[in-house]
């Protein structure tokens, strides 16, 4: 499926529609909860920055490993609806994220335990997230599956510094003059999130609508594999020679039933457990972030 069919989907969808670089593929997501009500649109943005959390465009369907591609979330001037647009100030990409809208119309719903703040120290287990994912079968020719659990990329995996951009509200009006193509091809990181003049562009700026958020450190404990990250990601022959966690086991062992190697009786036995309050059935690893949501214990900041 090329762009233009995926732009028209996100835009006639109910459901949070967008790009998981983790399944490699268009996902629904569903929208953030707490304490059993939406966010609201305008706090979208600071609810994913507090988790080191960020929702990338259609732009990373093609960048380079460990390279992020977040978009940008912005609020109109003129509505007053807030949006995500494509990671460049100059878009590459016709991704475009209505989040008031899609807090009106949006059925699927999470507290999403899986992702703890930063301030915790934790980060979430996105592989396990994954195999499970994989394991529910989706058919390839469809266009948005639910991703469940799953929010966005968390920026352990990615270089320090990285997060949910936010950037000032851009109105459209016809281009007068050719941009300069180093000004087209500059990724908001690469220029450490400063906004450009918009002066002869396509857009008009009003200031940030959102409060800077404590960047994640330069050193996070990352993964499954429980590795230092320094500045981007780990090569994959320097992470095999890493031992694997019990959570690095359990989606081995998920992989394996998935490949068809399979698995002894007894670690299948120990793969799941059941959750006492809603009775739906988890990992162990996965378990003990969902119970803390399940009860309700979830704390937004």
């Amino acid at each position: 499926m090329d762009e233009t069919e995926l732009t028209a989907y996100q835009k006639n969808s109910t459901e949070l529609v967008a790009y998981s670089r983790t399944a490699e593929r268009a996902v629904e997501l569903a929208y953030p909860i707490y304490k059993g009500r939406k966010i609201v649109a305008t706090g979208f943005c600071a609810y994913l920055r507090v988790r080191g959390v960020f929702i990338e465009c259609w732009c990373a369907f093609q960048a380079p490993a460990g390279d992020p591609r977040s978009c940008q979330i912005v609020v109109s001037s003129v509505t007053g609806d807030v949006f995500g647009f494509c990671h460049f100030d100059r878009a590459r990409c016709a991704f475009k994220l209505n989040i008031t809208k899609f807090h009106k119309t949006s059925l699927l719903t999470s507290s999403y335990g899986t992702y703890p703040t930063i301030a915790s120290g934790d980060v979430p287990d996105l592989e396990i997230l994954h195999v499970v994912f994989t394991l529910r079968g989706f058919p390839s020719n469809e266009i948005a599956p639910h991703f469940e659990g799953y929010l966005g990329e968390h920026v352990s995996n990615y270089p320090a510094g990285t997060q949910q951009l936010s950037g000032s509200l851009l109105l459209r009006f016809p281009m007068k003059k050719k941009v300069n193509a180093s000004r087209r091809m500059t990724s908001p990181y690469a220029r450490f999130q400063k906004q450009l003049p918009a002066s002869n562009g396509r857009y008009i700026e009003i200031d940030k609508v959102y409060p800077q958020a404590q960047s994640a450190p330069a050193r996070m404990i990352a993964g499954p594999s429980r590795f230092p990250l320094d500045s981007g990601s780990i090569s994959a022959s320097r992470a095999a020679h890493v031992p694997l966690t019990a959570a690095g086991k359990q989606a081995k062992h998920l992989q394996n039933l998935i490949t068809g190697r399979g698995v002894e009786a007894d670690i299948l036995e120990d793969l799941f457990e059941r959750c006492t309050n809603c009775k739906l059935m988890f990992t162990s690893s996965a378990l003990k972030i969902h119970v803390k949501g399940c009860l309700g214990n979830i704390e937004i900041l």
